[in-house]
C-alpha cells in the first residue's frame, strides 16, 4: 500500500496548485475524481466561482438526503508557480518534502486509501460524502457555504489536515478574525511646517496600545495581535496614512464577538485633531469548540486507532482550518486526522512516512464503528 500511495501522492505534489492558480487545483480535483471514479463513486467538479479552481465531491451514495460522514481536505497551497518543478517531490528517510506535501495533499489521498480499503458492508451500510475544496488557503472565502451545505447533512465529520509532528490529533480550534484599521491625517514638512501636520502613524500607534489590552492578559486564551504597520513616506514628512493589519484569535465566537465590538468601539473614539479612521473586517472564521458531541466522536476515533496499532493525543489548536466552518453549522468535526507532518508553508515542509499506513487504517476502521 505504502508505495502505491507515495506513487499518487507524487502526482499531486509535483503539480502546481496554488489558490491563485485555478488551473492547477482543478488538475488536482480532476486526479482524484478519476480515484473515485475507479472504485464506482458518483464523483462531481464543483464551480465555485472563476478566482478559484473547481472542487470535488464524491460520494458512494449519489442523491441520498443525509450522510454518515463527510470527509474533508483541501486541494490548494501556498505556493507560487515554479515550486513544484524547482522542489519536486522527494525522500529523505522517514521523511517526504514537497510543496503541499502535508498541507494537505497526504490527507486528501489518504481519505481515499482508506476508503477505497473499507469492508464491503460498511461502504454498503454507510452514506459517505467527500469534499475536497480549492481555497482553504486563502480562508475558504468560496467554498465555505458549499462545505458548510454538506456538513448541515452529515451526523459527522473528519477533516484531514496533517497531524502534528508528534502525532497529535486536534480536537478544537480558535475562530479568527482578519482586521485593517485606516488612519487619515495630514501631510506636512516635518521641518519647515510641522505644526500643520497631523501624524496618521503617531495615532496608529496609540490606536495599537489600546488594540492589545482586549486580549487576555495571560495570553492563553483570546489574543490579539498588531501585525503590521504600514504608514507614512519619508522621514521629512508627517504621514497623512497609515494601515494596521490585526489578527485576533477566540476560543469561542462569543469571545470573538466581543473583540469585534471592542475594535468597532475603539476606532471610533477620538485619535487626534483632523484624524479620521477606518475600520475593516476582512474575515471572521468561526472557532471550532470541543463539544460533548465532539467528545464521543473523539472517543470513537481513539478506539479506530487502537485498531489501527497506535495511542490517539490530543491537542488544542490555535490556527483556523475548515473545520471551523463545518463546525459552525453544529456537525460534530475533528481535525488534524490525516499523516503528520510540519514546517507548513515552508520549502522544509514535510510529512512523516511511518504515519501514512496507520492514519489511513485508522479512518478505515472507524469506518467499521459509526
Amino acid at each position: 500500500m505504502l508505495e502505491s500511495y507515495l506513487k499518487d501522492l507524487s502526482e499531486l505534489v509535483n503539480l502546481d496548485c496554488g489558490t491563485a492558480n485555478p488551473a492547477g487545483v482543478t488538475k488536482a480535483a480532476e486526479i482524484m475524481k478519476r480515484h473515485y471514479d475507479s472504485i464506482g463513486f458518483h464523483t462531481e467538479l464543483v464551480d465555485l466561482g472563476p478566482e478559484v479552481g473547481k472542487g470535488l465531491f464524491a460520494t458512494n451514495k449519489p442523491g441520498a438526503d443525509h450522510y454518515d460522514i463527510l470527509f474533508n481536505a483541501h486541494l490548494d497551497t501556498v505556493f507560487p508557480d515554479g515550486t513544484a518543478a524547482a522542489r519536486p517531490m522527494s525522500r529523505d528517510g522517514n521523511e517526504v518534502h514537497g510543496p503541499g506535501c502535508s498541507d494537505c495533499k497526504s490527507g486528501v489521498l489518504a481519505i481515499f486509501y482508506a476508503i477505497r480499503a473499507a469492508r464491503p458492508e460498511d461502504l454498503e451500510r454507510l452514506a459517505i460524502a467527500v469534499c475536497h475544496n480549492p481555497d482553504e488557503e486563502t480562508s475558504s472565502t468560496h467554498s465555505s457555504k458549499w462545505l458548510e451545505s454538506v456538513a448541515r447533512k452529515s451526523t459527522r465529520a473528519l477533516v484531514c489536515e496533517a497531524a502534528r509532528p508528534n502525532g497529535a490529533l486536534v480536537r478544537s480550534r480558535k475562530g479568527s478574525g482578519t482586521y485593517f484599521a485606516t488612519f487619515h491625517g495630514v501631510s506636512a514638512h516635518a521641518g519647515n511646517n510641522p505644526a500643520a501636520g497631523r501624524s496618521a502613524v503617531m495615532a496608529a500607534c496609540r490606536f495599537c496600545l489600546e488594540v492589545v489590552k482586549l486580549q487576555d492578559p495571560d495570553g492563553k486564551g483570546t489574543t490579539v495581535n498588531v501585525g503590521s504597520i504600514k504608514g507614512g513616506s519619508a522621514s521629512n514628512v508627517i504621514p497623512d496614512t497609515c494601515t494596521v493589519a490585526i489578527d485576533t484569535r477566540c476560543w469561542r465566537d462569543e469571545d470573538g464577538d466581543e473583540v469585534d465590538r471592542g475594535l468597532r468601539e475603539l476606532a471610533t473614539r477620538n485619535w487626534g485633531e483632523d484624524i479620521t479612521v477606518e475600520l475593516r473586517c476582512q474575515a471572521r472564521i468561526p472557532a471550532m469548540p470541543y463539544t460533548e458531541a465532539t467528545k464521543e466522536l473523539a472517543a470513537q476515533i481513539t478506539q479506530a486507532a487502537k485498531m489501527a496499532g497506535f495511542e490517539a493525543s490530543w491537542v488544542d489548536a490555535g490556527g483556523a482550518s475548515d473545520a471551523c466552518h463545518i463546525a459552525r453549522t453544529g456537525t460534530p468535526v475533528l481535525d488534524g486526522v490525516g499523516p503528520a507532518g510540519g514546517a507548513f508553508h515552508s520549502d522544509k515542509e514535510f510529512l512523516l512516512v511511518d504515519t501514512i499506513e496507520n492514519r489511513t487504517a485508522m479512518m478505515t476502521k472507524f469506518l467499521s464503528l459509526i
